[in-house]
């Protein structure tokens, strides 16, 4: 089984049944809903769509909800504008604009916090202009690198405080959308701080949902204070689009690598996102740094990668995941297997001791899960093989499918009688295929099946060994 995950952004392209079973068979863990585009008539599609082709092929797949967020963004131009390096322009808190000169920007917020000297991205970054001078209400500043801009880019400002809480007043009704649909995972976007994400988790919890959190790095501010942010998250998304207008853009290889490597100390998924495959948009083959850029995220030790436009909007979206797969099965050939990393509470420790016994008895891992926890702290480690989970809860194990080396099965009773339910799910294991009767495998559970918090058992058992017992009793 390919160990890192690969997350696929629905949109046009991609929305069809057809196109999404493609999809699913081609390698796709996680569908990813852009929720800056679509309806949430279109969504609610694409989740019951996927949760349908999931049945059918007996494969958990989850679905990301990925908020809008506070994406700073021009208003609207009559017409496109042409901006030439060294003109001078307005930029005002209009929503709308029908002169050259005066660039709309309706977050009068935003722009009081402007300064001299300040520098203004738009549109990715491709245009940039200078602060020269403010008023707190309009902004005069220079073209230093020019190009066409039109209504709604996006904005970036480097360096300025921007007074919005993390999720807006779209983000609310996705996320209620987000609750009646069961998502599994909700991406928060522009995070810079550790309140944002305690502000994020307690609307998420005040609403009943249930979803996994993943913080989306984008911000400067956000790398600065990654070490508080990651106490509070599931998942951290290197989001390379925004964090390369943000900071310096020679820095982002290297703080893609200290974000992956610091989330996997701390026992939380990483997953690498934008311009991974971006030629397949139009081309039915990738550049060569993209596959070895997708090589080097894997053997950096991210859990995921994300594909955007590549399948929302490309010509070629099932080719791009049947690269994606081909690439990381390669990559994964030389992995360096087997963590060795310090334990911080039981079940690090559990997951600890249970890696290095697959490592020495080249057994193959089992986990019981009631919340998913024992299963990700075991892929912390590394181990080589597959981790076999079974859960008490679909929402767990589709959570788990974006995991990295989890192979999410199957839910189980709650049984009471743990030596009853290990029998069952060797078994299981064997009628599927799992494991084989030559076969070593360690188990991770808790004493009590069904209650979170409880995993304190490691238990390796022959397999052959084990069935014969069994057909003696």
């Amino acid at each position: 089984m390919r160990k890192t995950k690969i997350i696929a952004t629905i949109g046009p392209a991609s929305r069809s049944p057809e196109v999404l079973e493609q999809l699913m068979l081609a390698g796709m863990d996680c569908a990813r809903l852009n929720f800056s585009h679509g309806t949430l008539d279109e969504h609610a599609e694409v989740i019951r769509t996927v949760r349908e082709l999931s049945k059918k092929h007996n494969k958990h797949v989850a679905i990301l909800q990925d908020l809008g967020g506070i994406k700073l963004r021009l208003g609207t131009l009559s017409e496109p504008v042409q901006l030439n390096h060294g003109d001078e322009v307005t930029i005002g808190p209009e929503a709308v604009s029908d002169t050259p000169d005066l660039i709309p920007f309706p977050e009068p917020t935003v722009i009081k916090n402007l300064r001299v000297g300040n520098l203004v991205y738009i549109s990715d970054g491709t245009i940039c202009l200078e602060v020269l001078q403010t008023d707190g209400v309009r902004v005069n500043a220079r073209v230093r690198n020019g190009g066409i801009i039109s209504s709604y880019k996006g904005l970036n400002l480097p360096g300025v405080n921007i007074d919005h809480a993390v999720i807006t007043d779209d983000d609310k009704r996705a996320i209620d959308f987000g609750v009646e649909q069961d998502v599994d995972w909700v991406g928060i976007s522009f995070v810079r701080t550790l309140e944002d994400m305690l502000y994020a988790k307690a609307y998420l919890s005040n609403v009943g949902s249930k979803a996994r959190v993943m913080a989306k790095l984008e911000r400067g501010e956000g790398i600065d204070n990654l070490e508080s942010i990651l106490n509070e998250v599931d998942c951290v998304m290197v989001a390379r689009g925004d964090l390369g207008v943000e900071i310096a853009m020679e820095r982002v290889p290297l703080v893609q690598k200290e974000i992956v490597r610091k989330a996997g100390e701390n026992g939380k998924s990483s997953c690498i996102a934008t311009q991974m495959l971006r030629s397949m948009v139009v081309s039915p083959t990738p550049t060569r740094a993209e596959v070895s850029d997708i090589s080097n995220a894997v053997l950096d030790g991210c859990d995921s990668i994300l594909l955007s436009d590549e399948i929302a909007v490309g010509e070629y979206p099932v080719e791009a995941v049947r690269v994606a797969d081909i690439t990381i099965r390669e990559a994964e050939k030389i992995y360096p297997y087997y963590n060795d990393l310090s334990s911080t509470d039981r079940t690090q420790a559990i997951a600890s001791s249970a890696s290095k016994l697959l490592e020495a008895l080249n057994s193959k891992p089992i986990v019981i899960t009631s919340t998913g926890r024992a299963a990700m702290q075991l892929a912390r480690f590394r181990p080589e093989k597959d981790i076999i989970v079974f859960g008490h809860d679909e929402l767990v194990l589709r959570q788990l499918a974006l995991t990295w080396g989890v192979n999410p099965v199957s839910v189980v009773p709650e049984e009471p009688n743990v030596g009853k339910l290990v029998g069952m799910l060797i078994k299981e294991s064997l009628a599927t295929g799992l494991i084989s009767e030559t076969d070593v495998v360690t188990m991770v559970h808790g004493f009590m099946t069904g209650v979170a918090g409880t995993t304190n058992t490691v238990q390796v058992l022959d397999v052959q060994e084990y069935m014969a017992r069994e057909e003696r009793a």
